[in-house]
C-alpha cells in the first residue's frame, strides 16, 4: 500500500485496526513507522545501536544513538519477511516524510511534501511566479481548486489570488499528454531514442570486477575478525577503539559496494538489440490505462512523465481578466520504462527485461534523449462536451 499505492502510515494503520492485526486495534501512524524500521523484517539483527554516557557530576546515565556505520549486524535469514527492495521503497518514503515534517525536518523540506507522498489529486502545480507548489484553497467536494498560498497571505508580494479548479488542471494537462504522447511521430521519436541508448549501451566495453570482489570480501573478513574481539575487551578505551576502525572499514567497504553495483551495472548487455514501434505502443496503452485509474497510482507516474506543472497567470488580449497558462515538459523515457517493468515484481528485477535495464540505464547515467522531451504550454480552461 505505501510503496506501490502511495497511501500513508496512518492508511495502513486503519486497515490494521479494521483487521485486528495481532488480535489489536490500537496501530497507529507511530507504530506503522516503527515497524517497518525494524531491521529484523529484512532478516538483519542489529547490536550497540546506543551507547551510555554518564555525567561525571550528576551521576546520571544517558543514552546516545551511535551513527550507523558503527552499528554492529548480522545476517538472520530465518526472520526474513520483506525483500530488501521493497522494504527500501517503503522506508524512503516513510523517511521523506519525516524529514520534511516534524522534528525531524530537514533541508528537504523545500523539494519534499507530503502530498507528493501519498497524493490525493492527479497533480499538484507549482505556481509560476513564487516557484512554491499551490495548495488546495478549496480541498472538498467537486470542485477542489488550488490557489497560491503567498498570494492568500500577501507573502513574497505576490497578488494573484485566483483559485483554479482541479479537474481544470488535470484536463488541461492530460489532454495535451495524450495529443502529443499518441501521436504517431512522438512514438517513432520515442523508438528511435530507446535504440540509440541500447546501442550506446551495447558498444560500452566490460569491465572485470574480480577485484573489486576481492577487495570487499577481504574487508569482511577484517571487520568479522574485530567485531568477534569484543567480547574479549573489558575496558571503554578498547571498545571505542574497536569501534573507530570498524566504522571507518565499513564507510570503505560501503563505497567499494557502490562502485562494484556501477561496474556491473556497466557491464550488463542490452536484452535486446532494438525494439519496434509496437513495443513502444504497447507501453503507451498501459500508461493510458493508468492515467485513467485511481489516483494513489496515476499521480506518481503523471509527475514522472510531466516534472513540475508550473501554472502562470497572464493578460491577454481580448479578456478584461487574466487567464491562467500550464506550462510543463513532457519526459517520455522514465514514465515508460516505470511502466514498462509491468505489476509483476518478479517480472520487474528480471535481468532480461527491457524495460526494466532501460529504467537502471536512466537511473545511473541520464541519457540524451532530446526527442522524447516536449515542452508544452496550454490555457487552463474547461472544454464542454457537445451532445
Amino acid at each position: 500500500m505505501i510503496a506501490n499505492e502511495g497511501k500513508s502510515p496512518i492508511d495502513v494503520a486503519r486497515l490494521f485496526n479494521e483487521q485486528k492485526v495481532g488480535g489489536k486495534q490500537t496501530w497507529s501512524d507511530n507504530r506503522v513507522r516503527k515497524l517497518y524500521a525494524r531491521e529484523r523484517l529484512v532478516g538483519r539483527e542489529v547490536f550497540r545501536t546506543t551507547k551510555q554516557v554518564r555525567d561525571r557530576r550528576t551521576g546520571k546515565v544517558r543514552y546516545e544513538k551511535l551513527p550507523e556505520a558503527q552499528w554492529l549486524m548480522r545476517e538472520s535469514p530465518h526472520l526474513w519477511i520483506l525483500s530488501d527492495e521493497l522494504a527500501m521503497v517503503v522506508r524512503g518514503k516513510l523517511n521523506l516524510a519525516a524529514q520534511a515534517f516534524g522534528r525531524k525536518a530537514k533541508d528537504s523540506r523545500k523539494s519534499v511534501y507530503r502530498a507528493d507522498l501519498y497524493p490525493k489529486v492527479l497533480i499538484r502545480p507549482i505556481c509560476g511566479g513564487c516557484n512554491t507548489p499551490m495548495i488546495l484553497g478549496r480541498s472538498s467536494g467537486k470542485y477542489q481548486s488550488f490557489v497560491c498560498h503567498n498570494a492568500l497571505h500577501g507573502i513574497k508580494a505576490r497578488k494573484n489570488r485566483g483559485y483554479k479548479t482541479a479537474g481544470i488542471i488535470d484536463e488541461a494537462v492530460l489532454r495535451a499528454v495524450a495529443a502529443e504522447l499518441f501521436s504517431e511521430s512522438f512514438v517513432a521519436v520515442v523508438t528511435t531514442d530507446v535504440n540509440a541508448i541500447l546501442a550506446a549501451a551495447a558498444k560500452r566495453p566490460v569491465g572485470s570486477t574480480k577485484k573489486l570482489e576481492q577487495e570487499i570480501a577481504n574487508r569482511e573478513r577484517q571487520i568479522a575478525r574485530l567485531t568477534a574481539r569484543l567480547d574479549k575487551v573489558s575496558d571503554a578505551g578498547g571498545l571505542d577503539a574497536i569501534f573507530d576502525k570498524v566504522a571507518e572499514m565499513e564507510r570503505k567497504l560501503k563505497a567499494k559496494r557502490v562502485e562494484l553495483a556501477e561496474q556491473r551495472r556497466l557491464n550488463r548487455r542490452p536484452p535486446v538489440q532494438r525494439i519496434k514501434e509496437k513495443d513502444v505502443t504497447v507501453v503507451l496503452t498501459q500508461l493510458r490505462d493508468l492515467l485513467q485509474s485511481d489516483v494513489g497510482l496515476a499521480a506518481p507516474v503523471l509527475k514522472e512523465l510531466v516534472g513540475h506543472v508550473v501554472i502562470e497567470s497572464r493578460v491577454v488580449e481580448g479578456h478584461s481578466r487574466s487567464q491562467m497558462f500550464a506550462r510543463f515538459t513532457i519526459d517520455a523515457l522514465p514514465a515508460l520504462a516505470l511502466i514498462g517493468r509491468g505489476p509483476n515484481p518478479e517480472a520487474a528485477k528480471s535481468a532480461s527485461s527491457l524495460w526494466g535495464y532501460l529504467r537502471e540505464e536512466l537511473d545511473g547515467t541520464p541519457a540524451s534523449a532530446a526527442g522524447s522531451r516536449v515542452e508544452i504550454e496550454v490555457r487552463l480552461r474547461r472544454h464542454r462536451s457537445h451532445n
